[in-house]
């Protein structure tokens, strides 16, 4: 998993957009195509507070940059027009910000800026890295990753307001791509060394990590709640490659979504606000792309 996160998205293409409606896998899984360019990364996709639209990076010019496109139109806006990678965004919860990793200062930071790519803030300063900036229900805090305390990714949370930074986790593992709950008493997130990678649950009250995914040796991947509260969506290659399952935050009523062929890695589900559907990269050889699934018939 840890490799997969920090090194999978190294490819460049030739720039071949393709739209298609309706695709069906050869596992019977019933979804839609939203975005897929040949040859072409297009990454980590975060769903507007209403549905209607996707902010996520794309490879195709060369260096990851950002873009917003609405679902029903196909149309895209650039929304970071610089030479430097920027990657690995988030979105507020009105949609008015969007947290996400540069290099532009010469390492890994997480900056800041309002969605039409305007009033741009760095955040952090650190020799370390700084990755995967998740914004909190609430809009007041920013959680990250960062190896500055011990070479290890940890697991830290900023305050917008004060710029305040705490360090939530310490450990010798990686504890990534961590989110809050709804109800921001909890955070999801994931726990990987050598020999294990699951998800993890910890509660603010005592600050104990309880591994709810418990699938021996499997690898797992970009954790988050649903609107509700009611369930845990992520990655896992239980099934032999990557694919999207959900399950209760207690560890219970583990359910897989989709069923990836062999070749395919399914990855970093997103689901919408209402809970009636979801969006999450496949990845077939070089080409990720961006795919849709109804959770409601």
């Amino acid at each position: 998993m840890k490799r997969y996160i920090l090194n999978s998205y190294f490819l460049a293409g030739a720039f071949n957009l393709c739209l298609v409606y309706f695709s069906f896998a050869q596992t019977g899984d019933d979804y839609k195509i939203i975005l897929k360019e040949d040859n072409i990364e297009n990454a980590y996709p975060r769903l507007s507070n209403d549905g209607k639209k996707i902010l996520y990076q794309s490879k195709r010019t060369g260096k990851w940059q950002l873009y917003i496109m609405d679902i029903e139109s196909k149309s895209q806006e650039r929304i970071t027009t610089d030479t430097f990678n920027n990657n690995l965004p988030d979105w507020s919860a009105d949609n008015k910000w969007i947290a996400f990793v540069s290099d532009r200062d010469g390492n890994e930071e997480i900056y800041l800026m309002k969605s039409d790519g305007s009033e741009l803030k760095r955040l952090t300063n650190d020799p370390g890295r700084d990755i995967h900036p998740y914004f909190s229900p609430d809009g007041n805090y920013i959680l990250f990753n960062s190896t500055r305390a011990n070479n290890t990714l940890d697991v830290y949370r900023y305050t917008i307001a004060s710029g305040k930074t705490e360090h939530l986790t310490n450990s010798t593992d990686d504890e990534t791509c961590a989110r809050y709950s709804p109800d921001m008493k909890h955070i999801v997130f994931l726990k990987n060394n050598m020999k294990t990678d699951d998800v993890f649950v910890m509660s603010f009250s005592n600050f104990l990590p309880e591994n709810v995914s418990k699938s021996s040796e499997a690898e797992h991947g970009w954790p988050m709640y649903s609107a509700d509260g009611k369930w845990i969506y992520y990655s896992s290659m239980e099934g032999g490659t990557y694919s999207i399952y959900r399950i209760k935050p207690d560890g219970t009523d583990k359910q897989q979504l989709t069923h990836a062929n062999t070749g395919e890695q399914d990855a970093r589900v997103n689901v919408s606000r209402d809970g009636k559907f979801m969006i999450y990269n496949k990845k077939i050889g070089s080409t990720i792309m961006i795919c849709l699934m109804n959770l409601i018939p």
